[in-house]
């Protein structure tokens, strides 16, 4: 493998995140988005497939080893954020419907936003990881494999 075509490899995986993340969005949202198109585990989504596939080529580098904690975070953030979308609305005496609803929906706000922030992390380890490889001797690249 080239060190051109590694860095393709990387950025079609960041292209499947941004995809997943998009998703993910819709979701929030309230748009009705096919369950299979947004895997709740690490392993089921493109961007995963890549990571514990062939990605693990670079399983030596500390860039891609930075890669794991906040992908995972991001489906556990995710699968918060679908188990709290499609849970009814518990109302009482001293609970108004409206004020469950309002903050069910700052709940779901709350997790949107953390899954953000950990997509923007993995977003910039998966940057350093594609410096890493752009900085490599060919001979370097071919000792990965």
């Amino acid at each position: 493998m080239t060190k051109a075509e590694a860095i393709e490899k990387i950025r079609k995986a960041k292209m499947g995140h941004k995809k997943w993340v998009s998703y993910a969005k819709a979701m929030h949202m309230g748009i009705n988005v096919d369950k299979d198109a947004v895997p709740m585990l690490e392993t089921d989504c493109d961007f995963g497939k890549w990571y514990y596939g062939e990605g693990q080529i670079f399983s030596d580098l500390e860039s891609f080893q930075a890669i794991e904690a906040p992908h995972s975070l991001l489906h556990q953030t995710y699968m918060q954020l679908y188990k709290a979308r499609r849970k009814p609305v518990k109302t009482g005496i001293f609970i108004s419907k409206n004020k469950a609803q309002n903050e069910k929906q700052k709940k779901l706000d709350n997790l949107m936003n953390q899954l953000l922030q950990v997509s923007q992390i993995l977003t910039d380890n998966l940057k350093e990881l594609e410096t890493d490889i752009k900085n490599m001797s060919d001979f370097e690249l071919e000792r990965l494999m």
